[in-house]
């Protein structure tokens, strides 16, 4: 980094510390100073006030904004998410977004695991976001949702979802336009690459700083055929970009050595649905199975094809998944149609455990449902055992009824998870 942009950067970041200092100030004594204070609590000194709501769990943030104005704004300071951090009181927070039928927006709700309700809290939308096609990747304390289809075609525009006020902003647009790109963080920069009309662009692959809203072009990747439109991509072991296009042919982009590699390909059955959960990749897929191959293994050497194997132990959620219409594919029609028509999956995770969320036609009603799987590796046989620790519900919409019963689903378009 430059000495100018190191002397920008530290401008920067004492201006934002001032202003944060200033509303926590001024959020506190405002109703210290007012002859009926709101609370009890609003007479306590601001370190004590600051050490108490910082102890408080985010799952019930929304149940204490309801008391009052003050209460809701000490919650919302950027000072209680520091001190959260400097007391090792952060939380797996799980962001899910929704694409519900009828609905002209896209929805984001958080979801916290440990809640006792476990209930889905929706978070308000942002009135351009694309309705598909987007990346998304979650980084520090937000989401970035680059690029996507609006109005038919790509967009370069960036958004940014701040998951600890729920609140939007813009970010600097991308080069070019971009729908279907692979997109990773690597060393607290965001990769973005594919995903554009032009297959031999200059601006093929770019990269998104996030301290300096920059984007920069990446090196030109070897003029060898290759789709621009991504299939599935993750970030393995947290420091190389694995894309997947709809062909099923693997592509991996170094940072640190600023190279493209050839990946193994999955093309005789596409996998959906990537997740990495300590450097292993899972997927769900036909049939209720869930699958996992090491991230370390996706790197091209013999065998040329990503060797697949069943997460074991989970019978009875493939039964619960088999009767939803998730996996029941018994209709005839190619696996990618029904994507299209059917309700998606997604996988995440609350620190090692995996969380799996999908979504079920009840009676005259859409249910969003999710199981946590805690994992067990066992080295000696070369398995790996889930158990569900929990299942249910989190949440329920009542359907369309113009729309016809095949329409009747909520299409899970992201699910991803953030330390706050």
């Amino acid at each position: 980094m430059s000495s100018s942009s190191k002397v920008l950067q530290d401008q920067r970041h004492r201006q934002n510390k001032a202003k944060q200092n200033t509303t926590w100030w001024n959020c506190t004594n405002k109703w210290k100073k007012s002859s009926s204070p709101p609370c009890a609590l609003s007479l306590l000194p601001d370190d004590i006030l600051l050490n108490c709501f910082a102890t408080v769990s985010r799952s019930d943030h929304a149940s204490l904004s309801l008391v009052n104005k003050w209460l809701r704004s000490l919650l919302l300071s950027p000072e209680v998410y520091e001190e959260r951090s400097l007391m090792g009181r952060t939380e797996n927070c799980i962001f899910l977004c929704l694409s519900i039928p009828s609905d002209p927006f896209v929805r984001w709700f958080a979801f916290y695991p440990k809640a006792l309700n476990n209930r889905l809290v929706p978070i308000r939308p942002h009135l351009y976001h694309p309705q598909e096609a987007s990346s998304v990747v979650a980084y520090g304390c937000g989401i970035y949702i680059i690029g996507g289809m609006i109005g038919g075609r790509p967009s370069s525009r960036v958004l940014f979802l701040d998951c600890r006020f729920h609140t939007w902003s813009n970010l600097p647009c991308m080069g070019i336009p971009r729908a279907y790109a692979a997109a990773g963080v690597v060393d607290g920069k965001i990769y973005v690459f594919g995903g554009c009309q032009e297959p031999y662009s200059d601006k093929w692959g770019e990269v998104f700083d996030p301290m300096m809203q920059t984007w920069d072009v990446l090196p030109k990747r070897p003029k060898e055929p290759y789709s621009s439109v991504i299939h599935e991509s993750v970030v393995r072991e947290e420091k190389t970009v694995l894309a997947l296009n709809e062909k099923g042919n693997g592509l991996l982009y170094v940072p640190s050595e600023g190279i493209w590699k050839k990946g193994k390909s999955d093309a005789y059955s596409p996998r959906r649905g990537w997740h990495v959960i300590e450097n292993v990749m899972y997927c769900c897929v036909t049939g209720g199975r869930i699958l996992w191959c090491q991230a370390s293994e996706s790197e091209l050497h013999e065998p040329n094809a990503i060797k697949w194997r069943e997460v074991m132990g989970l019978k009875d959620l493939k039964d619960t998944l088999c009767a939803s219409k998730l996996v029941n594919y018994g209709w005839g029609l190619p696996e990618e149609k029904l994507e299209d028509l059917l309700p998606g999956h997604k996988l995440s995770n609350s620190g090692p455990n995996m969380l799996l969320f999908w979504d079920v036609l009840a009676p005259g009603k859409l249910e969003i449902w999710c199981a946590e799987i805690s994992l067990q590796r066992r080295k000696e046989k070369g398995e790996i055992w889930g158990k569900v620790e929990w299942s249910e519900v989190v949440t329920s919409i009542d359907p369309p009824h113009p729309l016809p019963e095949h329409q009747h689903h909520c299409k899970i378009l992201h699910a991803l998870t953030l330390n706050l």
